[in-house]
């Protein structure tokens, strides 16, 4: 689901996920390695970041269908190994939960390192002379 929020919001989360790359680099590539995953097999960012919170209810409403018992599976297996980063993941919860107004596909499109700008849409095509 598309989130409406500001510039500012975004801009305050690419700095907090600037952060938390910089103090917890192998959950910030865990949680890339994630992102790119779902992308790849065209789930739902709500979906993936409904399991990583335990939010079942809100996973399933995401839930992929007509996908593979054993595809789900192994998806579940790769979440699964963000656990080996107790202290990381604790730090990437409160992250997410901090800035659950941009939205979860916003904060995972931040995560594979897009701006804020093309986020939002906005690209300057002036020529500066």
């Amino acid at each position: 689901m598309k989130t409406i929020c500001s510039i500012q919001d975004l801009r305050k989360a690419q700095t907090d996920v600037a952060h938390f790359k910089s103090e917890h680099p192998s959950t910030y590539y865990r949680m890339l390695h994630l992102v790119n995953f779902t992308r790849q097999l065209q789930f739902k960012y709500e979906y993936l970041c409904g399991l990583m919170q335990g939010d079942d209810e809100f996973a399933r409403r995401y839930a992929p269908h007509f996908v593979q018992r054993s595809i789900i599976d192994l998806y579940k297996s790769e979440i699964e190994k963000i656990h080996h980063h107790p202290v990381g993941l604790e730090a990437l919860n409160r992250l997410m939960d901090e800035h659950r107004v941009i939205g979860y596909e916003n904060f995972c499109l931040l995560i594979r390192g897009k701006s804020p700008e093309e986020i939002k849409g906005i690209y300057s095509k002036r020529v500066i002379s």
